[in-house]
């Protein structure tokens, strides 16, 4: 893992224009604040402030991306727009104040033909993906336990790192509190809560939404960008959440859950609109007939193609809005009738009642959107067809919506767009048809024509009454009214063409990284190799090659939502989150010859494998989730196991039956370990507990608790010790009565894996980040740093004094470290296709044994390294494919 500094998006763009001037230049330098605080004076309310985003600008103060972005051109005022529009009177508009001064406008001219210098340009230290899963942590520390399932997350930590200011990000912000209020059944706007020190990262509450784990799991259906994260960070937040995915970007989500068919099944709408309002308890055919709603009609809405009506009843929640739309006659239609011409029934000024069933000369209508307030204030949009069936979207012929790469107006997305003010004020035109031409309908239908469309007045005064309320509830979200909607703002952002720039931020890595491995993949190339020439791919095929980017990249594996596991009682998550399906071993525990292992298992089972022959001596059965610790004693009699179900055990290996069991820890069991004698058991748990306890009865002897996250254990093989790996540090625990020995802390990065030498002398501790410490017991400084993985450590074992330290990553390599050099080539293993999850010297003293995720153990030959025979640094060959059989040494 790598911390990178970041250049912003601008600055990148505009570095070799203006800025490195203006570092150097002190008058470059004050002009550019000069300029910058006009802009913010005048022009930051509507293009930036809170995340305001008027004609889809945010960003008016950041003059590097002023520059970027073409809005100001260095040194030619006329092509500068922002500029034209400021000295023009356009910008801020009319009736807009405070105004810029002749004064202010002569200094942005003057900043302009000095070449727009951008000042000085922000730099920022990149957020990882292991920084987010840390914030995550925190986060869910503060609460209670049981409220932890309930907790989900939104990230926005790769706009962050391809350059976005705050006030952009701010945007990003209120579009995805309007959106996840806008799809809300609950009484109260609550706003996602940001638990990072950037606010990137923001957590909901599926209870604020009256959401629950089929909710959640229906979005992740559509999730495109799910990547299960091989780190102990992320293996805890999905624990503590009870979900395997419990974090989607939050500029995907409001593209994706603003559209139907999604935005329909997260609101949990029914298929048609007679349902709908059977819900909202609106009875439309008696208010119709009791003549309490108020109707409007004309012609030229901007989105229907003909004319329009719309319909306002009272509903539980406060208002509810339909429209009848009509597909535009042929203009040679004529229907003849008793030798006479009968107008067409599309036509609303010649028939302005109905529908069907409900006058003698109903309109003809072809579909409709309605739209009703939820109980937060906030709206909900529907589409339907002539019989009230849901449409995704709405046919061309009838409506259409400019701002679609398609033009289909489309439910949810279109709507808020159009109806920004809550609902589109329009003046009805029937009522002034009726009273210029009396004659046009009969008495009976005049008078109630007359009741059902009140006038203009009336109509509009329904509209602003109902638009107040519904901007009340949207400024409650931290947006504004505003003709630039944010939530269709941000969903055309995300539908984008994506970049060098945008790619590399999505998969974590900076741009020079991201074109120099693009370069390396024969596959990639094929499909994103335009990003490497300054070009850009759509949307669409960015999402159709991810799969094989993640694989070639090497990121993890990727999110399936059809292996979901069972949910739990009250739905609000998974039984077991890390439940895996197959053949997944997440560790191992190897014979001294290498020949036999117990096997954690993503199934549920504990296995005695046969390493050599590939296959399974026996299974171990009783854990009701995943495994995920394993154990051999020393005798080799016995295997302990540790699991998802918070409970550890120990099973004997001649009958395979369960001969112990711990059943008091309160999460997963993370970690177990034999004495030296394999009388006792060390196991250790996600919410920071360890137990020692007898391995014949289960009996406990003592309990240290509050250690925080332990992640693994080793005992020293002397039995004066055990060291617990945790979160936030290694602990020494006395064997005897579990009193805290030693302490090392203030360490950055979860640690994952711990080992002592044969001699207790000696501990090595690797981490998430790839590195690796070793210690001298007593001491408190690390004697060893052994860095050069590029994934977390999975496991790590020690020989000889403490001078010879094996590692496995999820880097997918074992590498083999002599502490004694100062320095040398590192011997590398690369047989593996996946995450090395255990490591073993052989008691031969010449070959290794190592383990991964995929059930592959491999052997490898370290006698030449250990002789001290000078080392070739190898070339990086492609992952040979797993040899058939598995030559051993014999001892």
């Amino acid at each position: 893992m790598r911390t990178t500094q970041l250049l912003s998006l601008a600055a990148v763009l505009a570095l070799g224009v203006s800025s490195a001037s203006a570092a150097d230049d002190p008058n470059a330098k004050q002009l550019a604040q000069q300029a910058q605080a006009v802009l913010k004076a005048n022009c930051y309310r509507c293009h930036g402030q809170v995340g305001s985003i008027e004609g889809s600008m945010n960003y008016v103060t950041d003059l590097a991306k002023l520059v970027a972005r073409k809005k100001i051109v260095p040194g030619d005022l006329k092509a500068s727009r922002l500029f034209r529009r400021v000295d023009e009177g356009t910008m801020p508009p009319p009736d807009e104040h405070p105004r810029p001064s002749a004064a202010e406008i002569a200094i942005l001219k003057k900043w302009i033909e000095a070449g727009a210098p951008a000042g000085e340009v922000a730099t920022h230290t990149a957020i990882t993906q292991a920084d987010v899963y840390s914030a995550i942590l925190s986060d869910l520390e503060t609460m209670d336990r049981r409220a932890r399932r309930f907790q989900r997350y939104f990230t926005l930590s790769h706009l962050y790192n391809a350059g976005l200011n705050d006030e952009e990000l701010q945007t990003y912000r209120n579009a995805l509190a309007k959106l996840v209020n806008s799809l809300s059944w609950g009484s109260k706007i609550v706003n996602p809560v940001a638990v990072d020190a950037h606010r990137t990262v923001l957590r909901i509450d599926l209870r604020w939404y009256v959401w629950d784990a089929t909710i959640w799991n229906r979005i992740l259906q559509e999730y495109p960008y799910g990547i299960l994260d091989d780190s102990v960070g992320a293996r805890a937040v999905s624990v503590g959440t009870a979900a395997k995915q419990p974090l989607v970007r939050a500029d995907w989500f409001v593209a994706t859950a603003s559209r139907a068919p999604l935005y329909y099944e997260v609101l949990q709408l029914p298929a048609s609109l007679t349902e709908l309002e059977k819900l909202i308890r609106v009875d439309v055919a008696e208010n119709i007939r009791q003549e309490r709603v108020t109707r409007i009609g004309f012609n030229g809405s901007g989105i229907s193609r003909f004319n329009r009506i719309l319909e306002r009843h009272d509903s539980a929640q406060g208002m509810y809005w339909r429209t009848y739309d009509f597909d535009e006659p042929p203009a040679n239609l004529v229907d003849r009738i008793n030798g006479g011409l009968l107008p067409d029934r599309r036509n609303i000024f010649a028939f302005p009642l109905g529908p069907g069933g409900l006058a003698e000369n109903p309109f003809q209508h072809a579909g409709g959107e309605a739209i009703f307030a939820l109980p937060n204030g906030l709206h909900a949009y529907y589409l339907v067809n002539a019989d009230n069936a849901r449409l995704n979207k709405g046919p061309l012929n009838i409506v259409s919506d400019p701002k679609r790469p398609d033009r289909a107006v489309e439910a949810g997305v279109s709507c808020m767009s159009c109806h920004f003010t809550g609902i589109l004020p329009k003046a009805d035109q029937v009522i002034d048809h009726l009273a210029k031409n009396p004659k046009a309908f009969k008495r009976e239908e005049a008078d109630v024509i007359r009741a059902l469309y009140p006038g203009k007045e009336a109509g509009l005064k329904l509209m602003e009454e109902d638009g107040k309320k519904y901007a009340a509830a949207v400024g409650k979200t931290g947006s504004k009214v505003s003709r630039t909607e944010v939530v269709s703002t941000i969903t055309q952002k995300y539908e984008a063409d994506v970049d060098l720039i945008t790619g590399a931020s999505e998969v974590g890595l900076t741009p020079d990284q991201f074109r120099g491995r693009i370069g390396q993949s024969e596959v990639l190339v094929k499909h994103i190799g335009a990003l490497r020439a300054g070009g850009t791919v759509t949307r669409q095929i960015w999402l159709q090659a991810f799969g094989d980017i993640v694989r070639e990249l090497q990121l993890g594996g990727l999110y399936q939502s059809n292996l979901n596991g069972p949910t739990n009682r009250d739905n609000t998550g998974e039984l077991d989150p890390l439940e895996a399906r197959g053949d997944s071993a997440n560790q191992w525990a190897f014979t001294p010859d290498g020949r036999r292992a117990i096997v954690a298992s993503g199934d549920r089972s504990v296995r005695v494998y046969d390493v050599e022959g590939r296959r399974d001596l026996k299974r171990l059965v009783g854990h009701t989730a995943s495994v995920w610790a394993v154990a051999l004693s020393p005798d080799g009699k016995f295997a302990a196991s540790g699991s998802m179900d918070g409970t550890a055990r120990v099973w004997d290996l001649q009958t395979g039956l369960e001969s112990a069991k711990f059943a008091d820890h309160t999460s997963l069991v993370s970690a177990v370990a034999f004495t030296p004698y394999g009388k006792w058991v060390v196991s250790g748990d996600f919410n920071g507990t360890v137990v020692y306890w007898k391995s014949t009865d289960g009996k406990e002897g003592w309990r240290a608790e509050k250690l925080g996250l332990v992640t693994a254990l080793a005992v020293d093989p002397q039995g004066k010790f055990v060291a617990v790996a945790t979160d936030r540090a290694l602990v020494l625990l006395d064997l005897a009565d579990g009193r805290e020995m030693k302490r090392y802390d203030k360490l950055v990065s979860p640690i994952s894996a711990v080992a002592i030498s044969p001699n207790g002398k000696w501990i090595a501790a690797g981490n998430d980040a790839g590195l690796v410490r070793v210690w001298r017991v007593g001491e408190d400084k690390a004697k060893f740093t052994l860095t050069g993985h590029d994934g977390g450590i999975r496991s790590i074992a020690v020989k000889d004094g403490g001078r010879w330290v094996l590692t496995g990553s999820a880097d997918r390599t074992v590498r083999l470290w002599d502490t004694s050099a100062k320095k040398q080539a590192i011997p590398i293993f690369r047989k593996h296709n996946a995450s090395v999850t255990a490591v073993a010297f052989l008691a031969n003293g010449t070959q290794t044994v190592s383990g991964d995720r995929d059930l592959i153990a491999l052997p490898w030959k370290i006698d030449k390294f250990l002789s001290g025979e000078p080392i070739t640094p190898p070339k990086t060959p492609e992952i040979p494919k797993t040899p058939d059989k598995i030559p051993y040494a014999k001892d």
